[in-house]
């Protein structure tokens, strides 16, 4: 039997619904609740077929087991996972490709917000390694605000393997450390890959080695650091912008 996984919230269940990546198996709409939005999510339900239940809001806290809700939910199969093989087909054709690495990063909120980022900043495809690294949970989907949606996952290998077969297949490597070259003399080059250490300890060092550049972001001091979360942000949107991504028709995934 399929694994069943519940997602909550608005945007989540609204691009669960949106994206047709995964099998919809019910969802959960709160008797008090109406407005546009929830009229857009009981529409894609019905659209997509799958079992629509009005119910009291207490059924879907204990689906979301207490966490911010916003009066919906749906039962769901997990979202799909790629092979990084896969993932290169699908950017086979694109030189344009930005994809995003993540080094060890158990911090679901960080992950969710930088997932977030990623969307929004032409990114698609994000490589999760299976070590020591947080997987696409509920919790991360919620803070995504349904990015998860809208790239491609690869998870559960290896990420230097990974980065070594990017580098086969022409992509810079660009990791983000504070002891790299500053962004004001960076030029970036596509394809490439990004890749964001854990907020405690930045990429590994033999992740470092097999990077073409490590850069980092000048801070005008009074902090040791920005969070993962926002340096993040910083660094894919300053890589867009040089590379005119932001301008650029974005490869629907």
């Amino acid at each position: 039997m399929a694994t069943i996984e519940v997602l909550y919230g608005v945007h989540p269940v609204t691009e669960a619904l949106f994206s047709r990546r995964r099998n919809i198996i019910a969802v959960y709409v709160a008797e008090d609740r109406s407005g546009t939005e929830i009229n857009k999510i009981m529409k894609l339900a019905k659209k997509r077929g799958a079992k629509l239940i009005r119910c009291d809001k207490h059924e879907i806290e204990q689906l979301a087991r207490g966490r911010n809700h916003q009066g919906v939910a749906v039962k769901t199969e997990p979202l799909k996972v790629m092979k990084i093989s896969d993932a290169i087909a699908f950017d086979s054709e694109n030189k344009n490709a930005f994809w995003l690495g993540i080094d060890e990063m158990t911090d679901p909120q960080n992950l969710g917000a930088i997932i977030r980022s990623a969307a929004c900043l032409g990114v698609t495809t994000v490589v999760l390694p299976g070590h020591r690294s947080v997987s696409i949970t509920p919790a991360v989907q919620r803070v995504s605000a349904g990015a998860v949606e809208r790239v491609n996952i690869v998870a559960g290998g290896n990420l230097n393997q990974a980065i070594l077969r990017l580098k086969e297949e022409g992509f810079s490597i660009y990791g983000a450390d504070m002891s790299g070259k500053s962004t004001t003399e960076m030029k970036y080059s596509l394809p490439a890959m990004l890749v964001i250490g854990s907020e405690d300890k930045g990429i590994r060092q033999k992740t470092g080695e097999h990077c073409d550049e490590i850069v980092s972001i000048p801070q005008a001091g009074g902090m040791n650091s920005l969070n993962a979360s926002s340096a993040a942000a910083i660094l894919l949107y300053d890589i867009a912008a040089k590379t005119g991504l932001c301008t650029k028709p974005r490869k629907k995934v």
